[in-house]
């Protein structure tokens, strides 16, 4: 599991300039696998050598010692209205492995905190120009009061206030039109499936950040003004104290359900989620609590893996809270290819047909698993033709898009351009022995079974997942009862 096992706070004024310069290529080193669009030189004004009146920085480093995210809190001293007002910004990047762990919050109440404390009835504001629905998502899990937002018509006296902030800042309009729209150039590095996740996301503050900011991919920022008032103060500190209880609740609730009583609690529950999965809409009450009667649940950390690409399992798994990542590849070469949230059921494939994950899953927050075995689940496959349909078309679109996805020749495809392809295609069960001729211009995509290429000599067999253009008449044979899809 990928954890940070060390934090430090470092204050950039404090350090000599070399160290300030060692600091930058440690911190720039991170940023660049997280963000994009901004060089060094900006960097290093934004976060190490800014011009803020105290900046503090926490580090972050795994088990190895090594930096895996950062942490920069700055205050600004200014003269608004004639008053001297404090306005706080920061940046942030954690590597994706080490997200989820929420260091920053506490740091940030803290020295927010500590300040207020020594300049008592100063007016104070956080101001961010926020490139990321996950961002202002979390600034609105945290406080009450954050400008805009979508239950509250933003004021013109306020959005002129926070338009004149963003200016004070040399931030330049988007466009003459778009006040709260900003060029700000740090894009971060989203895989396809990570964008596609926000975009089809239904939290209303992710929505909202969409609808005020489509162009966040380009590097704009949502100015955004969080008011530092008792009232956001003591939210944050509402649910920083949930997130803490959260863990021993979920742990406490984890042994409940080994009890009589609690395992009636445990079924009724998972049913109930299953019954919202699409895979297991219309299955009766009855099925899904005998399936829930078999179910385990697990409360795990952020950056836990739930299962790991080619671990060989027959599980179904219920994301009953929190939120995951599906990876592709290993290692360095590990890449985002979806985003799971609460309710969502995976491991499906495997499940009902056994074999090894195509896929890694990776917790991104703290999480409570559900995992029902497939012996549980087969039999419901033999007996139920819409769950087979299902599955099937599950296992189909994934291995197309895997395939296709890996192929420089069709990069241009989107994920939403690649499954329109397959939704044309015809889909085709061949018993072992039948024979199919494929005509020229078309494409072929195997999804299970084997089948022999009788145009080449000597003659190939071809087994598993697998995409051909065929360029003339190709004859093939099923060796084993096979599926195979024709593209267009």
């Amino acid at each position: 599991m990928s954890r940070i096992t060390s934090t430090e706070v470092v204050v950039p004024q404090s350090l000599s300039a070399e160290a300030r310069r060692r600091l930058t290529d440690a911190l720039y080193a991170v940023h660049q696998e997280i963000f994009d669009g901004v060089e060094r030189e900006c960097f290093a004004r934004y976060v190490v050598d800014s011009t803020a009146e105290h900046t503090w920085i926490q580090l972050h480093r795994n088990e190895a010692g090594l930096l895996v995210g950062y942490f920069a809190l700055h205050v600004f001293e200014k003269k608004l209205n004639g008053v001297t007002t404090a306005v706080f910004r920061a940046e942030a990047g954690s590597l994706r492995a080490y997200r989820g762990s929420n260091l920053s919050p506490r740091l940030a109440l803290s020295l927010v905190l500590k300040y207020l404390l020594r300049h008592p009835g100063r007016p104070a504001y956080y101001l961010g120009a926020l490139v990321h629905p996950s961002s202002y998502a979390l600034l609105t899990k945290y406080c009450g009061e954050v400008w805009p937002r979508r239950e509250c018509p933003l004021p013109a006296e306020l959005r002129d206030f926070i338009d004149e902030l963003g200016s004070t800042f040399g931030l330049a309009r988007v466009a003459p039109d778009t006040p709260l729209l900003r060029q700000v150039g740090w894009r971060t590095r989203d895989s396809e499936a990570e964008r596609d996740y926000w975009r089809q996301c239904d939290k209303p503050s992710a929505r909202f950040f969409l609808e005020a900011n489509p162009g966040y991919t380009q590097g704009h920022g949502l100015l955004t003004l969080v008011p530092i008032t008792l009232a956001n103060i003591l939210s944050i500190l509402r649910v920083m104290c949930g997130r803490f209880l959260q863990s021993p609740v979920d742990s406490a609730m984890a042994l409940a359900y080994l009890l009589p009583g609690g395992a009636r609690l445990l079924r009724a529950t998972v049913a109930r989620q299953l019954k919202s999965s699409p895979l297991f809409a219309h299955f009766a009450p009855s099925v899904l609590k005998a399936l829930a009667a078999r179910a385990q649940v697990r409360a795990l950390p952020p950056g836990h893996y739930v299962f790991r690409q080619s671990d060989v399992s027959d599980e179904l798994y219920l994301l009953a809270r929190g939120a995951a990542y599906v990876l592709a590849g290993a290692g360095p070469k590990e890449e985002v290819v979806n985003q799971l949230g609460s309710g969502t059921v995976f491991g499906e494939i495997s499940a009902f047909a056994g074999g090894r994950h195509c896929t890694s899953v990776r917790t991104a927050s703290a999480s409570t698993v559900v995992r029902i075995p497939g012996a549980a689940l087969r039999p419901l496959l033999e007996s139920d033709a819409g769950l087979r349909k299902n599955v099937w078309g599950t296992l189909t679109e994934r291995h197309f898009d895997d395939l296709i996805r890996a192929q420089r020749r069709y990069a241009h495809l989107g994920r939403k351009e690649r499954r329109a392809w397959l939704s044309r295609g015809v889909e085709r069960e061949l018993a072992a022995g039948q024979e199919l001729l494929l005509e020229p211009g078309c494409h072929l995509f195997m999804v299970s079974g084997a089948v022999e290429l009788s145009h080449v000599t000597p003659r190939l067999v071809a087994r598993g997942a697998l995409f051909l253009e065929v360029e003339r008449h190709l004859p093939l044979v099923a060796r084993e009862d096979t599926r195979v899809v024709v593209l267009p």
